[in-house]
């Protein structure tokens, strides 16, 4: 990415807690960026604050909306792509469960297909999954999620959207598998497309999670690292992932949980 200087980083999902510690964390780099969220003023917030480090353009509005790909392609320009790090989404108590598959499965699908052909030589986009979406993975959830990269909703699946804590790791699954499904046109453009799936993180989110159940306090029970993790570790995972240094890395899943799955699992065969 160094042979870049040019090029853009666009992040979405940027006034929330990950999407903010990684927009910062690739404003150090000095990268020119593209900021995306629902809300105006949080964004413009956080674009004033980084806008003494590098230039920032801002596009608000839904990501779910039918222009929304095309206006955030549309301020790129003739610019290319040297970083799109896709953070937005919503969690189980934000919203019904085939509103969460909408914002963060079908919205997903939507801007890396608008965006691929923006893409620069040697870019990356990191999609932000869920580590649920690992701990729900089996064969015939799998092969639900398989048909819904194809746009088919299988009765399983329809099954899981009626609840918003079975849609959402149904939605980070899709996201993990699209991202391997990407790979190859991805990888005829030069450029490599992955996705990270954080444990529990404390941002604004985690903690309305958190205090909406005891699940979560469990998670963190069972944790190796016995704490949930902050936004900071996501953030540097993603900056190692847009580097030159992740340049083999593509087509897979990043699960960044502090060991959570490792305890559920050891949890489970006691």
């Amino acid at each position: 990415m160094d042979d870049h200087q040019d090029n853009l980083v666009v992040v979405t999902g940027a006034a929330g807690g990950m999407g903010a510690a990684i927009a910062r964390a690739l404003a150090r780099q000095g990268r020119p960026l593209v900021l995306g969220d629902l809300h105006e003023g949080p964004l413009a917030s956080l674009a004033a604050e980084l806008s003494g480090e590098v230039p920032v353009t801002i596009v608000w509005g839904d990501v779910t909306a039918s222009d929304y790909a095309k206006r955030l392609a549309a301020k790129l320009g003739a610019r290319k792509i040297a970083a799109f790090v896709h953070a937005a989404g919503v969690s189980p108590s934000m919203a019904n469960g085939r509103r969460i598959l909408e914002i963060n499965f079908t919205a997903t699908k939507a801007l890396v297909e608008t965006i691929l052909p923006k893409m620069a030589p040697e870019s990356a986009a990191v999609l932000i999954a869920s580590n649920s979406g690992q701990i729900f993975a089996n064969h015939f959830i799998d092969r639900s999620v398989r048909k819904l990269l194809k746009g088919r909703l299988s009765l399983l699946a329809k099954l899981m959207l009626r609840s918003p804590k079975t849609a959402y790791p149904l939605s980070k699954r899709a996201v993990q598998l699209y991202a391997q499904a990407m790979a190859p046109a991805f990888g005829r453009a030069g450029a490599r497309i992955v996705s990270i799936s954080p444990g529990i993180i404390d941002t604004e989110m985690g903690r309305k999670e958190q205090g909406a159940g005891p699940e979560m306090d469990k998670m963190i029970s069972v944790t190796p690292l016995n704490r949930a993790g902050r936004a900071e570790d996501i953030a540097s995972v993603v900056s190692f992932l847009v580097s030159p240094a992740a340049c083999y890395i593509t087509g897979t899943d990043i699960l960044v949980d502090g060991g959570t799955i490792g305890g559920i699992f050891k949890l489970m065969t006691k």
